[in-house]
């Protein structure tokens, strides 16, 4: 790494990584000379960064905590990784335009280089498809009633579309497939349940502080399973035309079964409380395709199909 500019920045990111870094590390991790290291320690001391030094065993240099910071210097991995993050979670949270702004804050306190690469990058990459939009305050209020361990309290509507209040211990948060998760023990109903954080509102944090149950491990693995097939009031059973290796990845989520048929046919099993918003949902197979099961899911499928077909024809006619 021989431009200063570079290297001072990868400097600035090292000390911030640990709190001491002896001197000869320090100088191996950078690939440069005990000399080099000093002198690059001081250009940032002349752009305004407090480095402490302590010479002897045990001593190296440090970056001062607390200090008030100039601009934001990221090198280019680091650059680039945080705009991918941002980028992704605008596909997660309903205020897409905050990822933008943060996005731009970053872009305008880069190196050029570093800019440069980060918004190619995005450029060149899709994230629209990340993930179900989720209200970043809710999100935010179960983060931290997770890491401070406080009460929560929220207005949920389950699957099947009943509304009630909760009141709970919030452990985790965790997106899978495409939707977050609270797992949490329900006060009232004396057990741990996985919450839709799409289907929460109002989400409060409590003063109540709890400890976490001797339970809590075994039962946050358990919360993480998904829904069983038997839960739902519909069995969704498709045979689909393609080689099980080529699959959609949303066929494989949720606890969904998927077996081979014979070569070329899937047999795709599945679950919904509401057979139109499945048959809707099945409007985007990529493949051919044939409900099998049950009645009412091939039967909400048919009316769906009748109501496009009249709108292709209408729209033919006023043509």
């Amino acid at each position: 790494m021989t431009d200063p500019t570079s290297r001072a920045l990868k400097l600035l990111s090292l000390l911030g990584h640990r709190p001491v870094w002896p001197g000869p590390v320090l100088a191996a991790e950078l690939g440069v000379t005990p000399r080099t290291l000093r002198r690059d320690v001081d250009r940032l001391r002349n752009l305004g960064y407090t480095v402490d030094a302590e010479p002897g065993q045990g001593g190296g240099y440090a970056l001062r905590r607390g200090q008030a910071l100039p601009a934001l210097s990221l090198d280019e991995d680091e650059a680039l990784a945080v705009n991918v993050a941002l980028a992704a979670a605008a596909g997660y949270l309903t205020d897409a335009h905050a990822g933008q702004r943060a996005l731009a804050k970053i872009d305008a306190v880069l190196p050029p280089a570093a800019r440069a690469r980060a918004q190619e990058t995005r450029a060149a990459t899709d994230l629209s498809g990340a993930g179900m939009a989720v209200d970043s305050a809710i999100l935010a209020a179960c983060a931290d009633g997770t890491r401070r361990r406080r009460r929560l309290r929220f207005s949920y509507v389950d699957r099947r579309g009943r509304h009630s209040e909760r009141w709970v211990e919030p452990h985790q948060v965790s997106c899978r497939g495409q939707v977050w998760y609270l797992a949490a023990y329900d006060v009232a109903r004396e057990a741990w349940r996985s919450f839709r954080l799409d289907r929460m509102a109002e989400v409060r944090v409590g003063d109540w502080v709890f400890r976490r149950r001797p339970d809590a491990a075994e039962a946050l693995e358990r919360t993480l399973d998904p829904v069983p097939l038997e839960a739902y009031e519909h069995e969704v059973v498709l045979h689909v035309r393609c080689p099980i290796e080529s699959a959609p990845d949303f066929m494989t989520w949720d606890g969904a079964i998927l077996r081979e048929l014979e070569p070329g046919l899937c047999e795709y099993v599945t679950g919904t409380d509401e057979p139109d918003e499945a048959a809707s949902l099945l409007t985007g197979m990529p493949c051919e395709f044939t409900v099998v099961e049950d009645q009412a899911v091939r039967e909400a499928v048919v009316a769906l199909g009748e109501r496009l077909l009249r709108a292709t024809n209408t729209h033919t006619h006023d043509s």
